[in-house]
């Protein structure tokens, strides 16, 4: 499930209780130089909550407020007029400010990670785009919303996370297991044409990363070269040269495109990573430029002896470093994966508990990793866990973003349980309960305990989807898969904007 990306990003924004403040008039330092004062601010924006594993509402800090945009079954809008509920499973948001008021209006793009049959608006995956006016404090909704058809391409499957490319148009990523056509079709509920694509059964159209141009809100291509796996995030470097791509599959292999032009999507070759066995280091594996090598990418990259990750999610680039969301799974064997020639990462042969073989794994809370492309250093930059508290608990990092104020940098992250047991959800919890918090990304060593709890979301929904406008103002997000028990409007997924920073 990835950013939820945008244009002319920067706000204004901070935590607090023990965490670190902005600067305010209340403290007073001299420059001795230019004989000016700087004033330095230390009034927090928000009071971090408190963990809630009973709620069937979405909580936010005092101050802070939300508006529903979007929700499932909303009546979506196709090419020739006509009008269907919309799909659900809201996922990647990208906001596409105006260039005249990028700051109270611009266009939203969402995508469905979704699977099943939909006689109006297509089988398996989608997405939406609708524009936003924000008018006498208030957003409104001033367009349709609008449908994009991927039929062009043979249908998507499960339309995760992605991101908004150099160019202006969206990678939307396929998180599918298709590896069978049975899977897709699933007894006439799934995907109902199995008839694409080019004499290949469509089991193998599924599973690649897919661009969309938001201005004429038609599917371009699917990019065959980028391999096929459980495509969960594709970021793209700022030169224009690689796309950096997570694989939420057990194991998941980290993978690089590099194109052979910047900014040209089209042509170029795919890596997998290789940690070294020290972990300061690393390399990229080429994989061969075939069809066939696309299509059993993470088997190619396995043989080859790519390391093995535990469900890599959402990517984001902070100064020149991306910071990863790996989610972890509960007691999970590498075994037969091992055997095919992949490699354990540095980290997991570390923490080894005592009495495993070496191969049996178990890691219920999962961490960010910070990998440094000029490097090729991964390493660990936080691990999950229960905080000092015993009440507060970080698990299943999932969605990711990042912003900036004034010189100080902060990683959004979201959860998406693996389970709500083992006190992931509190303690004899029967349900999910996923919180979003914000890390100062200036703090060195982070633990648990620096992250700052911004939201709390309602009975079994996630947070995804997380992005900002540009003046930092207002932040859309997704509220996926909740409780249908919830009362509304929580009780199927939508798109909020929350203001109040």
């Amino acid at each position: 499930m990835k950013t939820f990306y945008f244009l002319l990003f920067s706000i204004v924004f901070l935590a607090c209780e023990t965490q670190p403040t902005m600067v305010t008039p209340e403290v007073v330092m001299k420059d001795t130089l230019m004989k000016t004062k700087v004033v330095i601010d230390t009034t927090p924006l928000f009071k971090s909550l408190v963990s809630n594993f009973n709620t069937q509402d979405l909580l936010l800090p005092e101050g802070f407020t939300y508006q529903v945009l979007f929700s499932e079954k909303d009546l979506v809008t196709r090419a020739d007029g006509k009008k269907f509920p919309a799909k659900g499973n809201h996922d990647l948001s990208v906001f596409i400010p105006n260039e005249n008021h990028p700051n109270t209006k611009g266009w939203v793009y969402i995508s469905h990670e979704t699977k099943h049959k939909d006689d109006g608006l297509g089988d398996g995956g989608g997405a939406t785009m609708f524009e936003i006016e924000r008018k006498d404090s208030v957003w409104q909704v001033v367009s349709d919303y609008e449908h994009i058809d991927f039929s062009e391409v043979g249908y998507t499957n499960r339309n995760c996370g992605g991101s908004l490319t150099p160019n202006g148009t969206i990678f939307t990523c396929e998180e599918s297991w298709s590896h069978q056509t049975n899977y897709l079709y699933m007894d006439g509920k799934g995907l109902r044409d199995t008839s694409w694509v080019n004499g290949r059964p469509a089991y193998q159209n599924m599973g690649f990363v897919v661009e969309v141009d938001p201005k004429t809100k038609k599917v371009i291509k699917k990019h065959y070269q980028m391999g096929k796996f459980v495509h969960e995030d594709a970021l793209c470097s700022k030169d224009g040269k690689a796309v950096y791509l997570t694989d939420d599959m057990n194991p998941g292999i980290f993978f690089k495109f590099e194109t052979d032009t910047p900014y040209d999507y089209n042509t170029g070759s795919l890596f997998a990573f290789q940690q070294s066995a020290d972990g300061e280091t690393g390399k990229w594996l080429p994989i061969p430029k075939d069809t066939a090598a696309w299509l059993d990418v993470s088997n190619v990259a396995l043989k080859l002896g790519a390391t093995m990750f535990i469900r890599h999610e959402w990517i984001e680039e902070i100064n020149g470093k991306l910071y990863i969301c790996e989610t972890g799974e509960d007691h999970y064997n590498l075994t037969q994966s091992h055997a095919k020639g992949g490699q354990f990462t540095n980290y997991a042969k570390a923490n080894l508990r005592e009495g495993e073989s070496g191969e049996d794994f178990d890691d219920p809370y999962g961490r960010i990793l910070e990998f440094d492309p000029t490097t090729n250093k991964m390493s660990v930059y936080l691990e999950g866990g229960v905080m000092k508290d015993s009440i507060g608990v970080f698990s299943s990092p999932d969605c990711n973003t990042s912003f900036t104020i004034g010189g100080r940098t902060y990683l959004v992250l979201s959860e998406d349980m693996i389970g709500y047991d083992r006190g992931r959800s509190g303690k004899n919890a029967k349900h999910y309960q996923n919180e979003l918090y914000f890390l100062d990304m200036a703090i060195k060593n982070p633990t648990v305990d620096d992250l700052m709890r911004f939201a709390i979301a309602p009975k079994n929904a996630e947070t995804t989807g997380v992005v900002f406008t540009p003046d930092g103002k207002h932040m859309i997000v997704n509220i996926q898969h909740p409780s249908y028990r919830n009362p509304a409007p929580f009780n199927k997924s939508c798109t909020l904007i929350i203001s109040g920073f």
